[in-house]
């Protein structure tokens, strides 16, 4: 669960330290107002894309920290404990700091990270759904996608694709090794002999190599030039150090009386930093350096076998471990033609476990379909769709593909008496994001993460099926933890906390977010409902709104 974020000139905000609580969390506030600066700041620190842009004006990087709970023998746990991330306290720290020239920095648990282990870590925790996800519904893969997820059928998807990908090579290994059965034995012979030879050099990385001997060839100079430049840097009378120091207290005194000097001034202060890394770095390395005339003299012997090597076989040094496995299959497809019918049978076999299995699975969907179908139908009709119908529609493929057997169709209707027809046929817009907002909440209930955000996924809805959104989040939010950035004062009634955003004519313009207790709950709702101005009517409404909800509490 997200317990809390602090974001430092991150975007419009200055900074700001936000609590969030379990359950339904709403995120409203004016167009302009920033409301996606959370969860911008929070894709963030799970490791998404970012730029300058995110920096606040004026700033020189932004500092993110997203703050996670999790139980014990989560897949998160797992995924810490395999990392050695793991935390007595049972929380998760993420962190990453954006620089105004670009690049970035990310911290879990205090550990630096790469990006990719954070993205990999975000998708246990995280599950994000957006406003234009309905786009996805009109492309010809999500029925099956959709299928499979909601009834957990990714394992055995995921065996067909694999036997599929084994039938295929089987039949082009089998193609080319009959093609090079003429010469088969004479092939092999050379293969053999090929490898024998190479044998010698391949546990080898002839580019470390390489590296290493020239490092030793020119060890003298190097370390003269090395003791030349730190003496230079950090312990001459008058060194560099000591230099750029003096430089940044001479403009110190006068970086506020221009940009262009406060710029000098961090130009230099970033500089010092380098020159303190570079130098700190150059001393170890000179302690770590020894000359070794033995090991040169094997490095060398090493090199004369790559090299002689290489020109024997018209390749590159660095690439003999490349032909090497070449070679190794080449030899292992050649020798199976022993039999003629090896490969043929191999082919044979792999196509029949392909097929079994693909069968297997094709009988698996459709047995889930028609039940799926029926849950989407009954979860659409409340949303002003009395007379929807959904069914999938099965076409057996001309040829079987990775993916299985058939082609997957989702068929709606929302007219009585008229067949279903392709969804990306008949569907309006409006028909369009209702159905997709369903199908999200019926995917979310599958989701092993524990924080699901929505980002305006109720575009195109209002009213009655507004406020049926706002229940269907509710009852998930008893589940999961949910982040809703909304428009609609119908959705937002049912939140659990109600967060708003506001941005401030400042110089320059900042946001900020903040919880609202209930008297300003209300006040948010009657302006989400009447606009700008808030009467006595707008209030009212407001006020019920919240009563609707505490009503549905109860009677649950």
């Amino acid at each position: 669960m997200l317990t809390h974020l602090t974001l430092i000139n991150f975007a419009l905000a200055d900074h700001l330290a936000i609590d969030i609580d379990a359950g339904f969390n709403v995120l409203t506030g004016e167009t302009g107002a920033g409301k996606s600066l959370l969860l911008d700041a929070l894709s963030a620190c799970l490791g998404e894309r970012t730029d300058s842009h995110s920096v606040r004006y004026g700033a020189d990087k932004a500092d993110v920290t997203a703050v996670f709970t999790y139980q014990e023998h989560s897949p998160e746990a797992i995924w810490l404990a395999n990392h050695e991330l793991d935390d007595e306290s049972g929380e998760i720290h993420l962190r990453r700091v954006i620089f105004a020239t670009g690049r970035s920095k990310a911290w879990i648990n205090g550990r630096p990270s790469s990006l990719t282990e954070l993205k990999d870590l975000g998708r246990l925790l995280v599950q994000l759904y957006s406003q234009h996800s309905q786009q996805q519904l009109l492309e010809p893969p999500y029925p099956k996608q959709w299928i499979d997820r909601y009834s957990s059928f990714e394992v055995p998807a995921q065996t067909v694709r694999d036997a599929y990908a084994t039938w295929q090579k089987t039949i082009r290994q089998h193609e080319h090794a009959l093609l090079a059965q003429t010469t088969r034995l004479q092939r092999i012979q050379i293969l053999e002999q090929q490898l024998e030879e190479v044998e010698e050099i391949i546990d080898r990385n002839y580019v470390d190599i390489e590296q290493e001997f020239d490092r030793l060839s020119h060890h003298e100079h190097i370390m003269q030039d090395c003791a030349y430049s730190l003496n230079v840097l950090d312990e001459a009378d008058q060194n560099l150090s000591q230099e750029i120091s003096g430089l940044i207290r001479r403009l110190e005194n006068h970086s506020g009386r221009g940009d262009q000097l406060a710029s000098i001034h961090q130009a230099l202060v970033n500089a010092q930093s380098e020159v303190d890394d570079a130098t700190a770095h150059l001393r170890q390395f000179i302690d770590r350096q020894s000359f070794d005339p033995e090991r040169m003299e094997q490095l060398n012997r090493d090199l004369e076998v790559f090299h002689r090597l290489a020109r024997k076989y018209r390749t590159q040094p660095e690439q003999l471990k490349q032909e090497y496995a070449l070679w190794q299959q080449e030899l292992a497809q050649l020798q199976q033609l022993e039999d003629p019918e090896t490969l043929a049978e191999l082919v044979q076999q792999s196509q029949q476990y392909f097929l079994e299995h693909a069968q297997q699975l094709d009988q698996m969907r459709k047995q889930a379909a028609q039940p799926l179908a029926q849950q989407l139908t009954e979860q659409v009709k409340p949303l002003a769709l009395p007379e929807a119908f959904f069914e999938f529609k099965f076409e057996p493929l001309e040829q079987p593909s990775a993916e299985g057997l058939s082609a997957i169709q989702l068929l709606f209707t929302a007219n009585k008496g008229i067949p279903a027809q392709p969804l990306a046929r008949v569907a309006s817009g409006g028909e369009l994001s209702r159905i997709a907002l369903v199908m999200q909440v019926m995917n979310a209930e599958k989701t092993d993460a524990e924080v699901l955000v929505f980002d305006e996924i109720d575009v195109g809805i209002s009213g009655g099926t507004a406020e049926i959104v706002g229940r269907l989040l509710s009852g998930l939010a008893k589940h999961v933890q949910i982040i809703c950035i909304t428009h609609q004062a119908q959705v937002a009634a049912y939140s659990d906390q109600h967060l708003l955003v506001q941005k401030q004519q400042s110089d320059p313009a900042s946001s900020t977010i903040f919880s609202l207790n209930e008297p300003q709950r209300i006040d948010e709702l009657a302006r989400m409902t009447g606009g700008v101005e808030i009467n006595d009517t707008t209030l009212q409404h407001a006020k019920q709104l919240r009563q609707l909800k505490f009503q549905n509490q109860s009677k649950a």
